[in-house]
């Protein structure tokens, strides 16, 4: 912003009060610091938090508050993996309410973030088996594929069972394409956990069981 006190009258330039009062509304008004607050925080969807992504979610048409249980929650539980187990014993915590579909879960920042991002590039995708498929390599880290199993009808699987965000995803929001007429179906299949013969990358005898 420019110098304010080249605006001054010479008769009002010494005096300690004016200058001061000028000052103060000079610093109050500057756009530079609220124009770069504006872009980091909002524009630019990268750095974007709070209120811009909420801002981001209306234009995209997705929300931050979904039906979707507490990823971190602690329930009572029997014991499991003794490395993965999240359960608790008596009098430690509560049941598990066991479905998202009466539950409202806040998303932080980095999931709400990334949720915009999924839902703003379903929004623009031409649906054709190539460009599903790129998709999914985008969305998940793990092996996912579309596959195309007939006249007309097509299935998403997935070689790794989904977090609760991506089940969010993928069943709650239904963000995955589906082409129009095309009847799809899913299918999540854990390789390291189902048995099959050697070079499929399935478990062996004692170390997976056999598939649904």
């Amino acid at each position: 912003m420019f110098d304010v006190k080249d605006t001054l009258m010479s008769q009002y330039a010494n005096s300690p009060a004016i200058v001061g009062i000028i000052d103060g509304i000079a610093d109050a008004l500057d756009p530079e610091h609220t124009a770069e607050e504006f872009y980091s925080m909002l524009w630019r969807l990268s750095s974007a938090t709070s209120w811009g992504l909420d801002i981001w979610g209306r234009i995209v048409g997705v929300n931050r508050n979904v039906q979707m249980s507490d990823p971190d929650a602690i329930t009572f539980g029997f014991k499991t993996d003794p490395v993965s187990q999240n359960f608790t014993p008596f009098n430690v915590a509560p049941f598990s309410a066991g479905s998202a579909k009466f539950n409202t879960y806040r998303l932080p920042d980095n999931l709400y973030k990334e949720l915009i991002i999924i839902k703003a590039a379903s929004n623009i995708l031409y649906a054709t088996a190539p460009n599903i498929n790129k998709y999914l390599q985008m969305i998940f880290t793990e092996k996912a594929y579309y596959y195309i199993t007939g006249h007309m009808t097509a299935k998403y699987i997935f070689e790794f069972e989904l977090t609760p965000f991506q089940r969010l995803i993928v069943y709650t929001l239904k963000l995955l394409p589906e082409p129009c007429g095309v009847l799809i179906s899913y299918e999540e299949k854990p390789i390291a956990e189902v048995f099959g013969f050697d070079g499929t990358e399935y478990e062996t005898f004692d170390y997976g069981v056999f598939i649904q």
